[in-house]
């Protein structure tokens, strides 16, 4: 007698509207932002950026770019997959790429995944592991160059009721972040020697993500290489920001871009709009006077749909990346 297959679980009604809910709530974001916009002052914020400042933060954002690509290579080095400094570079844009039009801001980590499992299938935790890592770095490092960068700000922050209780929890947020990240480190030595039952279900996996995060913690070298990377990611990013605010004169310091970036990354994260658009904007259209930057929501939107533009601009070569993509295996 033939088994059946199990039959595939259907979606619930909730998932499928999923998506059209995040759709409707960059709608109702979006058109709410543009009933309060001045149309001709937001043409003329981006008709005076000045071209210099522009095309430098240009060139920086690309270099953050391809220190993301880097990030991910090192990542792929200690989970003992051979892929090449280019091709990660060349998989990353292709994430890139992806993330402008898939819903939530994922979308090029499954497909950096879909690849990476289809041309190591031998190795599908460990890829899993490398997207998901990459990922928690990134988040990680933008949090604590944060901390770092937060009492350049402190003045502005103090400043406002919103965000004074922020400025006074400062001197000992940044021991509490630095304690647990040691933490993290010692206690990934002692995750291979966990008792795991002889029958447990997925042992084998288990165990090998297992020494995979204990590889990543305690690879040397190439550790040390890859916090590095992680932190000149968003110092370079942060750099971009300001000189960005330079070309629209707005009185934002490198500290306060760095502040504003890990705020709105954050809320363009969180899985209620299409990419965050939207809330990015809107985020950015209550920072700006809380922080003392501009009260006109027409200086925020310009700065956000720049700060996208940049990273638009240079994940549409992700597509041609995404055109000439080919299996490492190939000759």
């Amino acid at each position: 007698m033939v088994e059946k297959e199990p039959s595939t679980r259907p979606r619930t009604f909730l998932s499928r509207l999923a998506p059209w809910l995040r759709v409707g709530i960059t709608a109702a974001i979006l058109g709410f932002l543009a009933g309060r916009v001045n149309w001709s002052h937001l043409a003329e914020r981006f008709t005076s950026a000045r071209p210099l400042w522009l095309g430098t933060a240009l060139l920086v954002t690309v270099i953050s770019i391809t220190l993301c690509g880097t990030r991910f290579w090192f990542l792929l080095r200690l989970q003992k997959i051979h892929l090449s400094w280019f091709r990660a570079l060349h998989l990353t844009f292709v994430g890139f790429f992806f993330n402008l039009f898939l819903i939530g801001s994922t979308g090029g980590d499954a497909v950096r995944l879909f690849y990476l499992i289809r041309w190591f299938p031998d190795q599908k935790a460990r890829s899993t592991l490398a997207v998901l890592l990459d990922r928690v770095f990134g988040v990680a490092a933008l949090y604590g160059l944060a901390l770092v960068l937060l009492p350049g700000a402190s003045d502005r922050l103090l400043a406002d009721a919103t965000f004074a209780p922020l400025a006074r929890a400062l001197p000992w947020l940044g021991p509490l972040a630095g304690a647990l990240i040691l933490l993290a480190f010692v206690l990934s030595g002692f995750l291979p020697k966990i008792p795991l039952p002889a029958k447990l279900p997925g042992r084998s996996v288990i165990l090998d993500i297992l020494h995979a995060m204990r590889d990543i913690m305690h690879g040397g070298w190439t550790t040390v290489g890859l916090i590095l990377v992680c932190l000149a990611v968003h110092l370079t990013s942060f750099g971009a920001a300001t000189l960005l605010a330079r070309s629209l004169n707005l009185p934002i310091s490198y500290s306060l871009a760095g502040l504003i970036l890990a705020l709105i990354f954050s809320a363009a994260a969180l899985p209620i709009s299409v990419s965050g658009h939207g809330v990015r904007e809107g985020v950015m259209v209550y920072l700006f006077p809380h922080l003392g930057i501009s009260n006109d929501p027409e200086s925020a939107i310009a700065y956000s749909l720049m700060i996208y533009g940049m990273g638009l601009f240079w994940s549409l070569l992700g597509g041609l990346a995404y055109l000439t993509l080919k299996s490492p295996h190939k000759k």
